[in-house]
């Protein structure tokens, strides 16, 4: 499993670049990404064997750029086809059975594993993009 946590660096994956610099995120999402008043950390738990990662992370991260909240650290984590032979797998405390998943958790972590296992999830998106009604207020 590699973990990155610059969107920069993430989209220049030729499978994430073309749908990045394509992507429009609707205007909610980014307003709503824009409204987080506190710190939160926004893992992205994908892999680049799964059509829905390569559909959706690069919209999520789009929104993420146009959005600039200083409140809002990313982490990715991609996880490899073998890994996922025995699911759930556990990337820091948070448990992931379906790519991709996006998890909204409060404070801010530098590496997955800082976060501990039972640390409540504000938001959690799975297989699915950002809906800005269940984005963290």
């Amino acid at each position: 499993m590699e973990i990155c946590c610059e969107i920069d660096r993430m989209v220049r994956h030729p499978d994430l670049r073309g749908r990045y610099e394509a992507h429009e995120p609707r205007k909610e999402v980014v307003e709503a990404l824009k409204a987080i008043g506190e710190e939160m950390t926004v893992v992205i738990v994908f892999g680049f064997w799964c059509r829905d990662s390569v559909r959706i992370v690069p919209e999520v991260l789009k929104a993420l750029s146009e959005a600039d909240n200083p409140n809002l650290q990313v982490l990715a984590a991609t996880v490899p086809l073998e890994e996922t032979d025995d699911l759930p797998i556990d990337v820091g405390g948070i448990s992931v059975r379906r790519f991709p998943t996006i998890v909204f958790v409060r404070g801010r972590y530098r590496t997955t594993e800082e976060i501990q296992a039972g640390v409540p999830e504000e938001a959690r998106f799975v297989e699915q993009s950002l809906d800005a009604a269940r984005l963290p207020a």
